[in-house]
């Protein structure tokens, strides 16, 4: 009689939308609140803010080191963001899943799209791969989660907004896409996703 296998498949989560739409707490909350769950550190070529950690934030990584990552053929998906680039090291990625732990990230919508490409080629990625796009409220809610955060000036808080317009329009070319409330409204709306995916037959077979 055949059974279920002795262990999950470990699932690689991407969540993606406009900068104050509560990617990064759902993240973190994913990974404080199951086992075997890490967060995914991205390397990135701006400079650290207050309080950022190096290697526990993001790697932050000189012009010159970016672009030797690129040249071998080491990110999974890269990036040009707001002047800055980002990119995702695909060997984190494939030596984390094949240990059988799960992983979530949150990146723009250009880096979910050259991941989906990329995990056309890696069948071990692709297998895994679950993607999300959390849709703000409004425009007028997100310029006030914007504001909210202190990071950002009122010039920087309006690009974003103007970003977000078009990141928007990217929503059809996810797994799931929701809009965003409450935070707990939210977590709970990840959390079902998170736990439907994992016991999905075909990740199984």
């Amino acid at each position: 009689m055949d059974t279920l296998p002795e262990k999950e498949i470990a699932l690689l989560l991407i969540l993606a939308g406009p900068a104050g739409s509560g990617k990064t707490t759902l993240c973190d909350r994913l990974v404080a609140e199951n086992t075997n769950t890490e967060r995914v550190v991205t390397c990135t070529t701006r400079p650290p803010r207050e309080g950022e950690v190096n290697g526990i934030d993001y790697h932050f990584l000189s012009d010159e080191q970016f672009d030797a990552n690129v040249e071998n053929g080491e990110f999974l998906e890269w990036a040009k963001v707001h002047a800055n680039r980002y990119g995702t090291l695909k060997p984190i990625i494939e030596n984390k899943l094949s240990e059988y732990i799960d992983l979530v990230m949150n990146i723009d919508v250009q880096g979910v799209a050259a991941v989906q490409k990329a995990a056309r080629d890696h069948s071990a990625i692709g297998q895994r791969l679950v993607t999300v796009f959390i849709m703000p409220d409004s425009f007028e809610e997100l310029r006030r989660r914007l504001r909210e955060r202190g990071k950002d000036d009122e010039a920087e808080i309006d690009r974003r907004i103007h970003s977000a317009q078009k990141e928007i329009a990217a929503w059809k070319s996810f797994d799931y896409a929701f809009r965003s409330h409450s935070k707990e409204a939210d977590f709970d709306t990840i959390r079902s996703i998170w736990q439907a995916e994992k016991r999905r037959v075909v990740r199984m077979a």
